[in-house]
């Protein structure tokens, strides 16, 4: 009837045994392993997004709880790690083959940021500019930035088509 129509709905690229007809290319199957193919896809992207909104959440969590915006400078550092993460991307070069110049001084600026990203909490909290609460709110939220990139990374290397 009706129902067997909905769960084996007719669609250009073939039957979905078991998938809703309105579901179409969303759940496509992967011809050799027989496992939704862009649902890792969609899981590739909702996994990361969902740790960076986690991540600012924190950072906004350790300012609204004490009501002081101090610790909102993390997120100007986390921009300006943008710059040497584009420099270092593209690259394709190992860390110890000839690499030109500007190639290490990315890596040092991340390294700095990174140095920064950690110490300006634990600085600001030292000096009474913020509470020690904030500072492991302000620091859960870069471990979950770590997770993000971790993530992006896994999903991306996982899939075929490349971006450089």
């Amino acid at each position: 009837g009706e129902s067997s129509d909905l769960l084996e709905g007719s669609h250009p690229m073939g039957p979905r045994r078991g998938y809703p007809g309105w579901a179409g290319p969303l759940l496509a199957r992967a011809p050799a392993s027989g496992t939704p193919a862009t649902m890792s896809n969609l899981v590739g992207l909702l996994v990361p997004a969902g740790l960076l909104s986690l991540a600012i959440f924190m950072h906004i969590l350790a300012c609204a709880m004490y009501n002081n915006w101090w610790p909102l400078m993390s997120l100007l550092l986390y921009a300006l790690m943008l710059l040497p993460l584009a420099a270092l991307a593209r690259q394709s070069e190992s860390l110890f083959d000839s690499a030109p110049t500007g190639f290490h001084w990315a890596i040092f600026l991340l390294a700095s940021l990174v140095t920064l990203v950690i110490g300006v909490p634990i600085v600001m909290w030292h000096v009474d500019v913020i509470e020690s609460g904030s500072v492991f709110f302000n620091l859960s939220g870069f471990v979950l930035l770590l997770a993000t990139g971790a993530s992006a990374a896994l999903f991306g290397e996982k899939q075929s088509d490349g971006w450089g």
